[in-house]
């Protein structure tokens, strides 16, 4: 796929990764669609690309809003070249404090939000042999990362639908991909309500991952991981299991320690 005069469609458009990806693709002569929940926020955003592209506010929980919003894209500005299922949300807690409230709603956002939008851009794409679809994951979607079991099952879930589908479309002419960010500079660990704190590995700017989503889409590549470096991770942990659960366990001393039963 080539940027150049494509359309595409970001989620999770408004800020962070999901603006840095529309800024991108602008940049590179695509059309752009953008959703997200704040409409006034697109708005803005659309404005500052210079009016190239559309606006379509949904929340991609809701299948009927998101799929109208990626119909309404798609009849503005035509068929949906390459989608980008980057809405996201985290959550940072043990599971044994954590509501099974969050573990629905993470999973709600993260992952059936990205089965919705890829449900309604698929068929064209089959039909004409072209396109591109490309899911922000996540690092923690390839490590179980301890205190984000939420938010780790869910970008899991995104992995597995990604690698079962780039299989599934192999002889299709759509292309499949799967950007898996470390920790990102954005307002997502505010969001979450649990600052990032830990000095290694240091957050990267959400233009870095923008770039990930670039080279995915224009070589084709089912998995980038960026920073490149966080790949020694996800190997250490399948060659050597005990090792890297020896790390986490590590890393996380302190967290483990005040979450540990008072003696009896």
């Amino acid at each position: 796929m080539r940027w150049e005069g494509s359309v595409t469609v970001v989620t999770g458009a408004s800020r962070g990764i999901g603006e840095a990806v529309v800024r991108a693709a602008a940049r590179r002569g695509a059309k752009v669609g953008l959703i997200a929940r704040s409409e006034d926020d697109l708005n803005t955003l659309l404005a500052s690309i210079g009016e190239r592209g559309a606006v379509a506010p949904a929340d991609v929980t809701d299948e009927e809003a998101l799929t109208h919003a990626l119909t309404s894209i798609a009849a503005e500005l035509g068929p949906i070249d390459i989608l980008v299922n980057n809405a996201g949300i985290g959550h940072y807690g043990a599971v044994s404090s954590t509501d099974t409230a969050v573990f629905e709603k993470l999973m709600a956002v993260n992952y059936y939000g990205t089965v919705y939008a890829t449900k309604v851009v698929l068929p064209e794409m089959l039909r004409r042999h072209r396109g591109h679809i490309v899911n922000v994951a996540s690092v923690a979607g390839r490590l179980g990362a301890p205190f984000e079991s939420a938010y780790a099952a869910s970008k899991f879930a995104v992995v597995g639908l990604t690698e079962a589908l780039s299989v599934e479309l192999s002889h299709s002419g759509v292309g499949v991909s799967m950007v898996n960010p470390g920790p990102v500079a954005t307002e997502f660990f505010k969001a979450r309500g649990h600052p990032y704190s830990r000095a290694f590995p240091r957050p990267i700017p959400a233009s870095q991952v923008a770039e990930a989503v670039v080279r995915a889409v224009t070589d084709d590549r089912l998995e980038v991981t960026v920073p490149t470096w966080l790949e020694l991770g996800v190997i250490t942990r399948h060659i050597a299991p005990l090792l890297y659960r020896w790390g986490a366990a590590r890393s996380f001393s302190d967290e483990l320690a005040a979450t540990a039963p008072e003696d009896a």
